[in-house]
């Protein structure tokens, strides 16, 4: 069996994932991590077996010898790390959102072209299983024709303070939670989105450590599709209790309503709580919804197995570069939106 190495820039949380997922893969060697919080990343390597030391400099990673990189960083450092992996002839697992801005995404999308290497962009929900059953029955038809629906995201906020900063961030809740509900949406519909109208506002500005927040913290949009359908999506983060995400569509013949988190799968009553029940909970007295398998359930390990599959047969991936381009020209243009107060017409750019 073709074996695969890999290096992962990054040691904070969605690294882990990275880490867990490519360590329930028998074709994979991770041959090192580049990550300028040292103990975190020392931590990291010792749990998942990764030999060596954490390297500060991510361009000392980039001269091992390895086939693929996973980018585990924050928005503002994805477009040139980006960049500088696909220059050393290394393929790059991006995470969302693929860059700050769609300027910055064409930048990366011309690197790839010249490079002849690949953007995996890392859309978690799309591989999720229950988000991929949806995907299932939309496409058996048992819904007809969808007119209309809804997705939602929300929790209390990021737990990093780089989050609620434009310069670095780009965006806040749309960018961050928004752009999980329109890549799925665009998908299930199998259309483009044609216009939208979106508001955005910021009713908690003081984040206590993390400093001011800059960008917005609510956000409500309408995306208005090629086949008539309109959805609403709704996303915040200034809702306790947790990490909540949902999808409800409606057809002419059906309707589906899907919720991995805040179901009725497992719930606990503990009047003085336990270890953990999801992310972003930030306790588990009283009544509780855990999440079993979360990294399973959110679709981490379905996503990375999906993509060393595409790298060692050259297929094409459900979520390459191009399609986080698409995703975010779709948030931009609720932004401006957002700014002019009407419904915008989304181009291609």
């Amino acid at each position: 069996m073709a074996k695969l190495k890999v290096g992962i820039i990054g040691s904070g949380f969605i690294a882990e994932h990275h880490c867990y997922s490519y360590s329930l893969l028998p074709n994979i060697e991770i041959v090192g991590m580049s990550s300028l919080i040292e103990d975190q990343a020392k931590k990291l390597m010792k749990k998942f077996g990764i030999l060596g030391e954490p390297l500060k400099d991510y361009k000392e990673l980039l001269k091992l010898n390895c086939d693929v990189v996973s980018v585990c960083l924050p928005n503002f450092l994805h477009k040139d790390i980006t960049i500088d992996v696909l220059n050393s002839g290394k393929h790059a697992l991006v995470e969302k959102p693929l860059a700050r801005n769609v300027a910055e995404g064409a930048e990366m999308l011309d690197t790839e072209k010249s490079a002849n290497r690949k953007i995996f962009y890392c859309e978690n929900n799309m591989y999720a299983p229950t988000f991929s059953k949806v995907k299932e029955v939309i496409d058996d038809g048992s819904l007809g024709k969808i007119y209309m629906g809804r997705g939602k995201e929300q929790h209390s906020g990021p737990h990093s303070s780089w989050f609620y900063k434009k310069e670095k961030a780009g965006g806040g809740a749309l960018l961050d939670l928004g752009i999980h509900d329109i890549a799925c949406l665009v998908w299930y519909l199998g259309c483009d989105v044609k216009e939208v109208f979106c508001q955005i506002k910021t009713i908690i500005p003081d984040r206590n450590d993390f400093g001011k927040c800059e960008v917005e913290d609510n956000a409500v949009g309408v995306l208005y599709f090629e086949n008539d359908a309109q959805i609403v999506i709704e996303e915040s983060w200034t809702a306790p209790g947790g990490y909540d995400m949902r999808f409800e569509l409606f057809g002419t013949n059906g309707q589906i309503k899907v919720a991995p988190t805040f179901s009725n799968l497992i719930s606990v009553y503990s009047e003085k709580g336990y270890g953990y029940a999801v992310e972003k909970a930030s306790t588990t007295a009283g009544w509780t919804f855990p999440v079993p398998a979360e990294a399973w359930s959110f679709g981490y390990p379905q996503e990375i197995k999906h993509f060393v599959d595409c790298i060692l047969n050259n297929k094409k991936p459900l979520t390459d570069g191009k399609y986080g381009q698409k995703i975010l020209n779709i948030v931009e243009t609720m932004y401006k939106s957002a700014e002019s107060r009407k419904i915008e017409e989304v181009t291609n750019k």
